[in-house]
């Protein structure tokens, strides 16, 4: 089992608790072990191999029971208490749970005093007018929740980064055009760029509050006000997803947009500090004394204030997790994360000889505009039809278009490759005596996705073995909210690739954002070269934002990543 499984478990085991009325800070401890465990760049079965059962105690609140319950998953991939404990709690009171407005009080009310363990049963409930009137239970809260059904619905509750993006950059826009706000910012995960989004939070300062909230509760797309306050507004637009909007004083937008982008992990872990320090650290500052008797006001108007005030350098958005920002800011010692002006080249891209919609001189004009010093048409090796490209016996063909293409775009250096396809086995689908003519070679799975994990290994590890692959690219396959990553060994890959001198790729392509920020992570900690590429199959594609996103919140820096070098330094790395 993986550390999201096993964090997955007791974040379950932990909504059982909770529906049972039980012990309050038993159910944390369990959220927090989840949490703790989610956030592990190293996976628990590596730390149990590698330092027994002590090592797991090691983990900060993990003990002696919890550590029996990760052995006992990692051993049996099932927790008998887990099994147990869940006859006593109707399956279908989880899916109540992850309604908006619902959690676990109001799930345990509607199941004690209604009998009700299903979402089909708590419409019913929710529209036969029976709930309003209740202590908690209100008109517009019964309203919400009928809407947060309809939602989930729609969308399962969660929205791709890239699509809410494009959403919230556009009512931004509208914001600013208004010129009612002297400041604008998106806060919540989407500032910390999670890869998937519960809902959109805005920061906005303004004079002319009435009008902010009536120009953000009429934007394109609103098919329902929820809320209109005088200082907060809560929409849902027609795609199921929900915008909140905050104005804020202009004096403490610093502290106010700390708060609201989070995470709450992180936010808790600042404000223990603060405490430490006879501070008190809210959304609207840094105050001397307790938050009962509060003094001066240390900070309020920037966030570098804010962390200033508590002895910390500035933390980017996109490190604010609490998986050890906190500790590394103390000491001044975060990484000076990579930005898109460090890439020089990209190392995975498509033209019309396989799926591409353009020429190879196209792309190549296009990356020569963006400023690139290199890059490698990598068009499919594969036997699926759909994308035609290399064959066996047209490789010399693709040779003479890559030089024509050289020819035409002189003042950049562009890479003979193919992306092959990884074959059930692990063998290639060309040929070495084919693959040996290409200066590039990238191998990705593309097919034979539910394989089981110990199969899906031994078929990765098999092609990294093949001397002339460079590249694995978009190591997990998925598809963000459309098809689960394929199941593997991450640490055997990663120590594969570490040894063989074999980059991973974190894949730019917003469908994609194929390597998880986790993975990342880890395989900088395992010494694997990174390289972060477009998949682009038309110029417009040549985007590195949503890959630069995984890699900013896998702490990489410029050093960590291949396609930073420069050409003179890439040849290098090249001919070893």
């Amino acid at each position: 089992m993986t550390n999201a499984d096993i964090a997955a478990v007791f974040e379950r085991i932990g909504a059982v608790l909770n529906l049972q009325g039980e012990n309050p800070f038993r159910v944390r401890a369990y959220d927090r072990a989840a949490q703790t465990i989610a956030s592990m760049s190293e996976e628990l079965k590596t730390v149990l191999a590698n330092g027994g059962r002590d090592a797991l105690l090691e983990i900060p609140g993990i003990g002696k029971d919890l550590a029996d319950k990760i052995e006992e998953l990692l051993s049996t991939g099932k927790l008998e208490y887990l099994i147990e404990l869940q006859k006593k709690v109707p399956k279908g009171l989880f899916d109540i749970m992850e309604i908006p407005g619902m959690g676990p009080k109001k799930t345990k009310f509607v199941w004690e005093e209604f009998k009700v363990t299903s979402i089909p049963e708590l419409e019913t409930l929710a529209t036969s007018g029976k709930l309003i009137g209740l202590k908690s239970w209100g008109e517009k809260s019964v309203q919400n929740i009928l809407s947060g059904i309809a939602a989930k619905a729609k969308n399962g509750g969660r929205t791709a980064l890239p699509v809410a993006m494009a959403i919230a950059e556009q009512m931004k826009e509208r914001l600013m055009a208004s010129k009612l706000c002297t400041k604008v910012e998106i806060a919540g995960s989407m500032r910390r760029r999670k890869e998937t989004i519960g809902d959109i939070d805005f920061l906005v300062c303004g004079k002319k509050v009435q009008e902010i909230m009536e120009v953000f509760c009429t934007g394109e797309g609103v098919a329902e006000i929820l809320a209109k306050g005088e200082t907060k507004s809560s929409v849902r637009l027609e795609s199921g997803l929900q915008m909140d909007l905050r104005v804020v004083p202009e004096e403490v937008f610093g502290a106010a947009l700390h708060y609201f982008t989070g995470s709450k992990e992180h936010n808790v872990h600042i404000r223990q500090i603060g405490i430490r320090k006879g501070l008190t650290i809210s959304e609207w500052g840094v105050y001397e004394g307790t938050a009962e008797k509060k003094g001066k006001l240390m900070a309020s108007k920037t966030e570098e204030d804010v962390y200033r005030a508590i002895g910390l350098t500035y933390v980017e958005p996109e490190l604010r997790e609490d998986r050890g920002e906190v500790e590394l800011a103390q000491k001044g010692k975060l990484p000076s994360l990579i930005t898109e002006k460090d890439l020089r080249g990209d190392l995975h891209m498509h033209s019309t000889f396989s799926d591409g919609a353009a020429s190879m001189i196209d792309m190549a004009e296009a990356a020569k505009k963006l400023g690139h010093d290199y890059i490698a048409i990598t068009d499919h090796g594969s036997a699926m039809g759909m994308v035609y490209g290399i064959k066996e016996d047209n490789i010399d063909a693709y040779l003479k278009k890559i030089e024509e293409a050289r020819k035409a775009v002189p003042g950049i250096h562009i890479l003979a490759g193919v992306e092959v396809d990884i074959e059930k086995d692990g063998s290639l689908y060309l040929s070495d005596s084919v693959l040996k003519k290409l200066d590039w070679v990238v191998a990705a799975v593309h097919g034979n996705f539910a394989m089981s994990e110990e199969d899906m290994t031994k078929r990765i590890l098999r092609a990294l073995e093949n001397p002339y692959v460079r590249l694995f690219a978009h190591p997990t396959s998925r598809l963000l909210l459309k098809r689960d990553p394929i199941r593997y060994d991450m640490d055997a890959v990663m120590k594969k690739a570490a040894e063989k001198g074999i980059a991973l790729e974190i894949n730019a392509s917003p469908d994609r954002m194929d390597l998880h920020d986790q993975h990342v992570r880890r395989a900088k900690e395992a010494g694997v070269t990174l390289c972060i590429d477009s998949d682009a199959h038309r110029p417009g594609g040549l985007d590195y934002r949503f890959g630069l996103i995984q890699a900013r919140r896998g702490w990489i820096e410029k050093k960590d990543v291949l396609n930073t070098k420069t050409w003179a330094q890439f040849e290098k790395w090249l001919k070893r």
